[in-house]
């Protein structure tokens, strides 16, 4: 048996390779804020520094040993450059870059709600386009997008990712009613509703209306028509001029326009009707949440126009290129989108935009922070006239100002 090790031995291929010392090794990702960890039998300390290549400003710095971990905490998208020192020797011995390409990141958008959804969603596919990732998105209407969207992976809210480069959530973030900054870069209620994406994302601003996925079907009506959604989530919301909607309709109708109305509030219904001055007469009913959204989208698409509030729908008609009209005062015109007819509070001296700096109230329908139950409660949207929205509408229908005389007394 000896003889046959030593034989083995004498034939073996000795590899002569160098003696590996063990060293520490340093692993980066930016899920959810930068992290440095350092692992690795070497015991030694560390000072990591986080800092936005954008502006060479330091944001955070920490001395570790190995076997440990440290962060940052801002979680929205900067440029980041890390470095590592050995505090033995004040060496530089680690360095690195932030740089998406080819790696998965991770966006979340953190609302169900429609508006929220359809404003936020195209700077997910900037982001991809400009850092050239492999881009993994969860919102909570996926089935809107995963077509026209074919470079980006949907998954559901929720969904573990693993091997992430980078993780960002979209929202409107909070810490006690005051603005989270660390998980967002700017005061949002005083932004368009789309900057919020685009500054969480690190992104330039401009208006972009998302590719909504749908099949395209030929009206449902005989007619040329119009849609309206006149109610909303809030009563603030609301155009809350006693009669308005029902002298629009009338208007339209005496145009030549069928006046076709879709919000998930039921027409008949006493307590939603009566927020509008009365039950609607002259619509063609399809109200009711029972509907799909993908059929008010059809609807929408082949009308000659919408009216709406700052809700939902008022989105969905913006990205599907139908000409809308947005009638609100308790939000400031730059809140929502540009393209569009904008209805607003006709003089300065009238209070509006409290949503722009106030925290809104969901829980109290009649939410109005500066005159609730005075006279002044509402006034906002009270003082809008049915003259302002039947001219942006016939501006939003490109047809020239008409009224016959028993219109004109509308107003």
């Amino acid at each position: 048996m000896k003889e046959i090790l030593i034989k083995e031995y004498n034939n073996t291929n000795i590899l002569r390779k160098k003696y590996k010392e063990p060293k520490n090794s340093f692993f980066i990702n930016f899920t959810n804020g930068p992290i440095c960890e350092i692992k690795g039998p070497i015991d030694n300390r560390y000072k990591v520094m986080f800092t936005n290549r954008e502006n060479g400003k330091l944001i955070h710095s920490s001395e570790i040993t190995n076997n440990m971990w440290t962060k940052c905490t801002r979680e929205y998208f900067i440029d980041w450059n890390i470095k590592v020192y050995d505090l033995s020797n004040n060496e530089l011995v680690f360095e690195h870059n932030y740089n998406a390409k080819n790696k998965k990141v991770y966006i979340h958008l953190g609302s169900s709600a429609i508006g929220d959804t359809i404003a936020w969603l195209p700077y997910v596919e900037e982001f991809r386009k400009k850092h050239g990732c492999k881009m993994i998105c969860s919102t909570f209407h996926n089935d809107w997008f995963e077509s026209t969207y074919p470079e980006i992976k949907f998954v559901k809210p929720g969904t573990q990712i693993d091997n992430l480069y980078a993780m960002y959530g979209v929202g409107w973030f909070y810490n006690n009613k005051e603005v989270n900054y660390n998980k967002i870069p700017v005061e949002f209620k005083n932004l368009p509703l789309q900057q919020t994406s685009s500054s969480i994302l690190g992104l330039d601003y401009k208006e972009i209306k998302p590719k909504l996925s749908f099949t395209e079907e030929p009206s449902r009506f005989e007619n040329k028509y119009v849609v309206i959604a006149p109610h909303a989530s809030a009563h603030a919301k609301y155009w809350n001029n006693p009669g308005g909607w029902q002298k629009v309709v009338d208007y339209l109708k005496s145009k030549g326009y069928e006046v076709v109305m879709i919000t998930s509030e039921k027409l008949n219904d006493t307590w939603h009707d009566s927020k509008l001055g009365g039950t609607l007469k002259g619509v063609i009913d399809k109200t009711g949440d029972h509907i799909d959204l993908k059929d008010r989208m059809i609807d929408i698409k082949n009308a000659d126009a919408f009216i709406g509030l700052g809700s939902g729908l008022s989105w969905l008609s913006w990205a599907i290129g139908t000409p809308t009209v947005l009638i609100s005062g308790f939000s400031l015109p730059l809140s929502e989108f540009n393209d569009c007819e904008r209805v607003f509070t006709p003089n300065k001296d009238t209070c509006s935009g409290c949503f722009n700096r106030e925290w809104l109230n969901a829980g109290d329908w009649e939410w109005c922070p500066d005159h609730k139950d005075t006279e002044r409660h509402f006034e906002c949207t009270k003082t809008i006239t049915v003259k302002q929205v039947i001219n942006a509408t016939e501006k939003a229908l490109n047809i020239k100002s008409c009224i016959i005389n028993k219109i004109g007394k509308l107003f």
